[in-house]
Formats: C-alpha cells, structure tokens, sequence
C-alpha cells in the first residue's frame, strides 16, 4: 500500500515527520510514503495558488496508484473532494484528520463563526509573520501536549508568507464538502480532535449523520499527528491491508468456489428474509432494460431463489428463462417457491454451459463479486451473448462494509469480510471483452440496532466470511464485545451502518475489437427500515 499526506493551511510537508517516525517504528515498514506540497507552501514557496478545479487536478496527478490519502485541515478537504471526484482511480482510501465538511460554520453545521474568519484574513493581510505565529498557538491550543505542539511548530517556520497563503485561506473558507462527503464510494475514516480550537469535535456528529465514519481523539487539539504520533499511526495500520486483507488483483481468488456454493446453498431457506439490499438492488437493475426490448433468451445467472427470475418473467412474459446459480440448493428452493424460470442449470459464472451466441440478455443481480478473474468472466459472458445482446450487472465493489472491516481491524490483524474487486478492473475487463456501455457506482447504507444483527443478517443470506485466510474458529464473546466497542462510535440516530458500494454495469455487445465503458455519476441511498 502506499501513503500520500497531504498537509493544511499554514504548514508543510514537515507536519508529519512525527506520524512517519511513529509509523516506521510500528509494523507498517513496508508502507511507501510521499509526501504532497501545496503551492505556496513547503517546497512550493513562491508557486502561485490556482482555482479550485486546477489545484485538484494537479494534486490528484501526483498520486501514486493505489494509494491510501491522509489529509490534514485544508489537505483534508481537498482530499476528500479528489476521492469523491467522477472517474478517480487512484485513491483506494480516504483519512482525513482535523478537517471539517465547512470550515466556516454554515446554517446548523458547526464551524468556525464567519466574522473571525475575516479579522484572521484581515490580519494575515496586514502582519503575515505574526499572524502565522498566531495560528501556531491555535493548532496548540487545547492539546494535551500543548506547549510541546506550539514548540514544534514554530520550530518549522515557512520559507516565506505570500499572496499564495491568502488565496489559500480564501479556499478554505470557500469549500463546503458537506455534499461531497456522502458520494465517496471508497473506504474513508475522518479523526477529530475532542479539543481542537478550530475544528469542533461537534462535526463529528454532523458527519456520522451523512453516513461517513468518523472519530474523536480524545484531548487532542488540531494537530493530533504531531501530540499524539503513535495514536494517528494506529488508526492508519488499521485502515492499511492486513494479513492478505489488501488489494486484490483479478488473478489471485481469495476464496474456493465450492465454499460459495455451500454457504449459499445452506442459507437458501432464510435468504429471502434477510435479502432486503438485494431485492432492492435486483429491482434497480431490472429498471435499466430497455422497455421497448424483447429479448428471447435472457441468463439470469446467479439466480438464488428465483425473485430476479420472478420479476423478468413479470418483464418478459414471453421470454424463455434460464436461472443458472452455484449453490444447487438456491435453484431447487427456486425450482418449489419460484418456478418462474424454464430451465435451472447448476453452473459456475465462469464456465457457462451454454453455447456460442444463444443468449440475449444476461441478467446478473449480486452474484459475480464472488468471480476474480474478471477477464475470463467477461469472455464467457461475451461467448454466450447474441450478437446486438445487453447484459446488466450489479455487484460489489471494495468499500463494501468498510465500518465493519475497520471495526475488525481494531480487534485483530485477521480477514473477517469478504473483499471485492475495485470499478477500474470492471470497466477494464469488459471494456477487453468487447463490451461498450457505462458503471455507474452508488452507496446504500442500511442501518441496525447491533453488530450481531448485522452479523445474523450476512450468515442469513450466505454472505458469511468465506476467504482462505479466514479465521475458521468460534467468534468468542471476548471479541464479539472489542468489536462492538470498536463499532458504537460509528452509530448514527439511526443506528449503526453498513454501506455497500453498489457497481452497475449496463453493457452491449459490440462486433469486434475492444470495446469503451465509461464511469456515470452514482448517488448515495440510506435505508430507512429498521433492521432490527
């Protein structure tokens, strides 16, 4: 995994030589760091600040691939608008520290109070050294460690304190992320500091609200990175991959396909209770198929217990319907509750029974997250397709259930929730299969009243933790009560969360060659039912 740290307003790359030290001392050695500079600041002293636009694309073309982004006040900000940009690829996680939706309190959002924003600009304009000295005790103020943070800092003075600082302020009273931090569909943890005389810890509430994750260190001020190192280090190992719990790559299957088939075949008598997201999900895509089609043979692969077959039979009275699943348990529950299908096939997505050309339309609701070798995949689906056929996916993408992983991670080093393959290695994969069309990648959020109904509910409908590395014991009471404790903060008026990063894809055959599939703008969907 690499690290990117972005720093804030008035500082430099400096900020974070105390995290780094606490970080390389720790076990996280192998974690590449780089360090980004804003213009005006650090390295970057006498460099003009651009508009907004400009200054996010130049800082996301510095980031490395696969990176997890820390950013500090302003840097936080902006770090998190480059994560919930349209097309981003680069960015597999998101943390911020001291960074707030809107610095400047807007409506009932705490912040700071508009006036002192402006006698703090005023007084930049007129004495920059000592205004800078100012907001040295500001970022000490509060901490713990207040007189060693304060030391620290001034011990870090700028090269300089330019135009470029005050277009910097500018911005930073001019973002308002309160939006933006419901679409990111990625992992992303936001750290507060309980005594930040800036940023107050106020926010965390305001941002849990929107269904982000967010902490509070307690007797921190608004830079908790230098006070307290050892403790920012600690919540970045635990967002960093662990025991295999990384990025996958679409050739290396974290897990046995026949551990899917009997997961799922022995949840098929209590999925459909529990099956609230993927009712919901299989009903989304079915709105995609063009209405005014009529396809002939239509694939519903991955049919589980028949509601996809029901609702496309209800679509197509006409059509013939193939429901082919892994689990033969799924199909026979199908075959007695829901016989909408003319014919079910026990079959792996991979390797389809079918022959060239015979299908067309392919209908997959929530099953090909457990396929990782997506160019394989995408061939068969091609193979099997008519010329002039669609196929409509939906399916999972890595931020799924990252308030659980996180929460794991604070417990143990161990693999507790299944990993999924990121939206680039989708549009990759069926862009090479000859596929054109869009993704489009949106968050739900279901809410409940407990960890162990969350739990219940992915035992319920086979979703239980199948990967190689899993820990095959008993979860024991000791860790079932860390886990709940590492979770509580992250619960919401309307309970604890559960996101699930939704991937659509609507797809046509093409004739030859490769074919283009573009990213489309998604949303975020929270479930108000109560989930018990």
């Amino acid at each position: 995994m690499k690290l990117v740290l972005l720093h804030g307003w008035g500082c430099d790359g400096r900020i974070w030589q105390p995290l780094i030290e606490a970080l390389r001392a720790g076990d996280a050695t192998d974690v590449a760091v780089t360090l980004l500079e804003l213009p005006g600041f650090g390295g970057n002293s006498g460099c003009p600040w651009p508009d907004d636009e400009t200054l996010l694309q130049q800082l996301y073309a510095q980031l490395p691939a696969d990176c997890l982004l820390v950013g500090h006040s302003l840097g936080g900000m902006l770090a998190a608008r480059m994560a919930a940009q349209r097309g981003q690829t680069k960015i597999s996680g998101l943390i911020t520290i001291a960074a707030n939706a809107t610095f400047l309190q807007r409506a009932d959002w705490p912040g700071m109070d508009p006036e002192t924003f402006a006698r703090f600009r005023h007084s930049l304009a007129d004495t920059p050294k000592s205004t800078w000295e100012k907001f040295c005790g500001l970022q000490a103020r509060g901490d713990a460690a207040m007189r060693r943070v304060l030391k620290q800092l001034k011990d870090w003075p700028p090269p300089s304190v330019d135009g470029a600082w005050l277009s910097a302020l500018e911005c930073l009273g001019r973002l308002d992320n309160r939006g933006i931090l419901r679409e990111i569909p990625l992992p992303a943890l936001h750290l507060f500091g309980g005594k930040d005389a800036l940023v107050p810890a106020a926010a965390a509430d305001k941002i849990r609200q929107l269904g982000a994750t967010a902490e509070v260190l307690v007797d921190c001020g608004h830079a908790p990175q230098i006070s307290r190192p050892e403790l920012v280090a600690e919540k970045i190992r635990a967002f960093l991959p662990q025991r295999g719990d990384g990025p996958i790559s679409c050739g290396e299957p974290p897990l046995d396909k026949s551990a899917v088939a009997r997961s799922f075949g022995r949840a098929a008598a209590t999925y459909d209770a529990a099956a609230h997201l993927q009712r919901a999900v299989c009903r989304q895509l079915l709105a995609d198929t063009d209405s005014g089609w009529a396809p002939e043979v239509i694939l519903d692969l991955g049919s589980g217990t028949g509601y996809g077959s029901e609702m496309l039979r209800q679509r197509f009275p006409r059509a013939r319907i193939v429901a082919l699943d892994l689990a033969e348990a799924m199909l026979r529950y199908a075959r007695e509750r829901r016989p909408a299908a003319d014919n079910h096939i026990v079959a792996d997505a991979e390797q389809l029974p079918l022959a060239d050309g015979s299908v067309d339309l392919i209908f997959s609701s929530m099953a090909l997250q457990w396929c990782y070798r997506l160019p394989g995949l995408f061939a068969e689906l091609r193979r099997v397709l008519a010329e002039g056929g669609h196929c409509l996916v939906a399916t999972l993408g890595p931020a799924t259930l990252h308030e659980l992983k996180s929460s794991w991670a604070a417990v143990d080093s161990g693999v507790h929730v299944n990993r999924f393959l990121p939206r680039d290695a989708w549009l990759a994969a069926a862009a090479e299969s000859g596929f054109s069309g869009a993704l489009r990648a949106e968050s739900r959020v279901l809410h409940y009243r407990t960890v162990q109904k969350l739990m219940r509910d992915l035992k319920n409908i086979g979703a239980r933790n199948i990967n190689r590395d899993a820990d095959r014991g008993l979860t024991g009471r000791e860790k079932l009560r860390r886990l709940t404790a590492a979770y509580e903060p992250l619960r919401t008026e309307a309970g604890l969360p559960a996101s699930y990063e939704v991937l659509y894809l609507q797809l046509a055959a093409g004739r030859c060659g490769r074919g283009h599939v573009r990213l489309v703008d998604g949303g975020t969907f929270v479930e108000k039912r109560d989930q018990g």
